[in-house]
């Protein structure tokens, strides 16, 4: 009886299994769900500062893109060729196709129908002369774009001179056959059909308009979206220049060329993305040369 009695005495208390307390539980879970919480708000706000960096890379890759592909188009263009359109949302300008001199040319008076024999332009810029427009001393926006000017002619033919294979005489259609100008240093240029660069306010972007054709003032927005035989393109987006001001954010000012410097285009466009009111302003000045 006593040996039964040993046998079923209780246990000693250090070794019971002891379990934890609702009170345990809920303190831990309220631990942990605060924990939680911090890392993950770490763990976002590293994820918001990697889309931002994006985002920002993205509107600075773009923009500048856009800024860097005007500004080399700008430079190759035809001297007093680049405008503005009236309502400060395009830009114009002719493309040089290619240039070299000229030997010989119609002049008012006694040689008025004498050929235009000029140096062929060098084989590398490769360029088929005809239907492109030949310029002589288009001293004057007027002269280049205007239809009845005589400093601009529409090639028809070039024919390589006998005898030399680097001179060229190229024929032309127009009612009058000379050149009322002569450039000092006996160059000509070819230009190309001309190319506008206009911004749109209304969607903030920044359109490259070609194959509408010369017209005597520069063309507006409106005017090249009405155009049927238009080719435009976007080439950025997100830009904020307000025209609506009483000073207009212009994103496009050209300063004519005069005796002592060149012409000068300044560029100010200014981009923004939708969801911040951080603003990046690029400011560009292009330096035309002066030698017709």
């Amino acid at each position: 009886m006593n040996n039964l009695r040993h046998t079923l005495s209780p246990l000693p208390r250090s070794n019971l299994q002891r379990g934890f307390t609702l009170i345990e539980l809920i303190v831990v879970i309220v631990i942990l769900g605060i924990l939680g919480g911090y890392v993950f708000s770490y763990v976002g706000f590293g994820a918001q500062i990697y889309v931002d960096t994006t985002a920002r890379e993205q509107l600075m890759s773009q923009s500048r893109f856009a800024v860097e592909r005007l500004t080399r188009e700008i430079r190759n263009a035809v001297p007093r060729s680049v405008r503005v359109a009236a309502d400060n949302s395009c830009i114009e300008f002719m493309p040089i196709l290619a240039s070299s001199q000229y030997l010989q040319v119609p002049r008012q008076g006694p040689s008025a129908s004498d050929p235009l024999l000029v140096i062929e332009p060098r084989a590398d810029q490769g360029v088929n002369l005809i239907g492109q427009y030949l310029l002589i001393y288009a001293s004057t926006p007027n002269f280049i774009y205007n239809p009845t000017q005589t400093e601009r002619r529409k090639i028809i033919d070039a024919i390589v001179s006998t005898g030399d294979d680097h001179v060229v005489e190229i024929a032309y259609t127009d009612s009058i056959s000379y050149f009322t100008g002569n450039s000092p240093a006996q160059r000509y240029f070819i230009g190309g059909q001309p190319i506008s660069w206009c911004y749109q306010q209304a969607t903030g972007q920044l359109w490259r308009y070609t194959g509408y054709g010369l017209n005597a003032n520069a063309s507006t927005l409106a005017q090249l979206q009405r155009a049927l035989t238009t080719s435009a393109e976007v080439m950025a987006e997100n830009l904020t220049n307000d025209l609506t001001l009483t000073t207009p954010e212009r994103p496009f000012i050209v300063d004519d060329a005069t005796l002592v410097r060149n012409s000068l285009v300044h560029l100010d466009l200014r981009f923004a993305r939708a969801a911040d009111t951080e603003r990046l302003q690029l400011l560009q000045e292009v330096h035309v040369p002066n030698v017709p």
